[in-house]
């Protein structure tokens, strides 16, 4: 009886270690209304984009290449001049100040990484830690040197993970979603600009 009382809790056990490291990965929460159409018709035809993402710390500098790319897939500029500025610039320039962190549940981090301590890592796949990774940005855009609309947008995208999954895999697809939401943003802010 013993034995075999043994051989199903070592059966259970290893039933539990299975499930919990398939259970392991990330999810992203993209930011609301982030799959919208592209615009009607271009806010002009080039513009040169100026682009000051030093403050986003998760960023890796890579804002003023995702904004370039995603504004001009979202139709509200034929080209987007960046980085390099062409030999007769367009009149148009877009300037883009940006401040990014990351919002980390530390408490109740805490209190979770402890309980699967205690449980000897058994539920080291199935319970998530949350990051919120969150862009603020200030932007400008001018036609021949006159200020035409200046705003503010925001972005958030949260990832939920697990305790070992690899940040190098996470934060490349939530830096994309965060970059690809602000440009939208953007282009439904300037859709209005007469």
């Amino acid at each position: 009886m013993l034995p075999a009382l043994r051989r199903s809790g070592t059966r259970l056990l290893a039933g539990i270690l299975i499930v919990s490291v398939t259970a392991c990965g990330w999810k992203i929460t993209p930011p609301p209304g982030s799959k919208l159409p592209a615009a009607a018709s271009p806010v002009a035809e080039a513009v040169l984009l100026e682009v000051n993402d030093g403050a986003v710390i998760w960023g890796r500098g890579e804002l003023g290449a995702t904004l370039k790319q995603a504004l001009q897939e979202k139709g509200a500029f034929h080209a987007v001049h960046y980085p390099v500025v062409p030999r007769e610039p367009p009149p148009q320039r877009l300037t883009v100040t940006a401040k990014g962190g990351i919002d980390e549940e530390v408490g109740l981090g805490i209190v979770k990484s402890m309980i699967i301590g205690v449980l000897m890592f058994i539920p080291v796949g199935i319970i998530r830690f949350n990051r919120d990774f969150t862009l603020d940005a200030e932007v400008a855009y001018r036609e021949a040197g006159r200020e035409v609309r200046r705003f503010a947008v925001q972005s958030k995208t949260g990832v939920s993970h697990t305790m070992f999954s690899d940040t190098d895999e996470y934060e490349p697809a939530a830096r994309k979603a965060a970059f690809g939401h602000l440009a939208q943003r953007i282009a439904e802010e300037l859709a209005g600009t007469p």
